[in-house]
């Protein structure tokens, strides 16, 4: 008897994005894959090469019920994996973040996740079926000027942790993917916004990142992995704190994912020293020395 064909709820699919690659990879591993964005023209592709999609604003409560009520008549109530790959970023010193901005960043990047996976978990018991967070390495590492978007990473790190504990009586399983540089579409669609004119780091206001400014990792090249990992299933024997031929409960992803692996275990205190440098702050002290010598 041939195996049911998985069925796949993936989040924020629109074009040239992770969410789109994930969707096109799971479609060619025999998924079933429903597909979302919050514009209709953002998944005429995938709807082109038979994927199901839907139109989900993680913002909107209407919009996650109505998504929701497709997905469970879709799926006949049974899902096997969600993806939570929608999301934002918002990037400032963070004594300059606007509160509104801050707020509204917690609401997409957690709040919606959150409210989302609660909607699905009975078709996901269903299932007995697997969530799959897509966060970044920044939920662990003091990336400057990118603070607030960090700490709703943070955020969803510690929810992926507590929500495989608390969902795994009911068969349920969660993949927490850290995610280092990849070529995305994060941030592309609109520009940074505009430090404030007496911002604090004025001095470094045009200096531009150079950690992840090379060669990143393609969409595609990271789906095949976050995909290969996602179908394992519950593996074949869990002992103790070891699972065995399962899907993991974290993995990391992405161009400079080794490097950045080795800063977050060696500490906050490297990772501090080497962002201090990295971000060549001393371009600020000299700034705020040659201030002091005026006065």
């Amino acid at each position: 008897m041939a195996p049911a064909q998985q069925t796949v709820f993936i989040t924020g699919c629109s074009p040239g994005g992770i969410g789109n690659a994930l969707a096109r990879e799971y479609h060619a591993r025999g998924c079933k894959v429903i597909a979302s964005a919050r514009r209709p023209e953002a998944l005429t592709d995938l709807a082109a090469l038979g994927l199901e999609t839907v139109l989900l604003d993680v913002d909107n409560e209407e919009s996650v019920a109505a998504a929701v009520k497709s997905v469970s008549d879709i799926t006949a109530g049974r899902l096997d994996i969600l993806v939570n790959n929608a999301g934002t970023t918002y990037q400032m010193p963070l004594a300059d973040v606007e509160l509104s901005r801050l707020r509204a960043l917690f609401e997409t990047n957690l709040v919606s996740v959150v409210g989302l996976t609660n909607q699905l978990l009975p078709s996901l018991i269903q299932a007995k079926g697997l969530v799959v967070n897509i966060s970044s390495a920044s939920e662990s590492l003091p990336f400057p000027f990118k603070g607030a978007y960090a700490m709703t990473k943070a955020a969803l790190a510690s929810y992926s942790r507590t929500l495989s504990v608390e969902v795994a009586p009911f068969g349920v399983r969660v993949l927490n993917v850290t995610t280092a540089f990849i070529q995305s579409q994060l941030g592309k669609r609109a520009p940074p916004p505009e430090w404030p004119t007496d911002s604090l780091y004025d001095s470094m206001r045009s200096l531009q990142q150079s950690a992840g400014s090379g060669q990143r990792m393609l969409p595609e090249a990271y789906a095949k992995q976050v995909v290969s990992e996602s179908l394992k299933g519950a593996g074949w024997l869990e002992l103790g704190p070891w699972r065995f031929g399962g899907t993991r409960e974290t993995m990391m992803l992405g161009t400079l994912s080794g490097p950045m692996w080795v800063l977050g275990f060696l500490g906050s205190n490297w990772a501090r020293f080497f962002m201090l440098r990295k971000w060549k702050f001393s371009i600020l002290t000299d700034a705020l020395a040659r201030d002091k010598k005026t006065i």
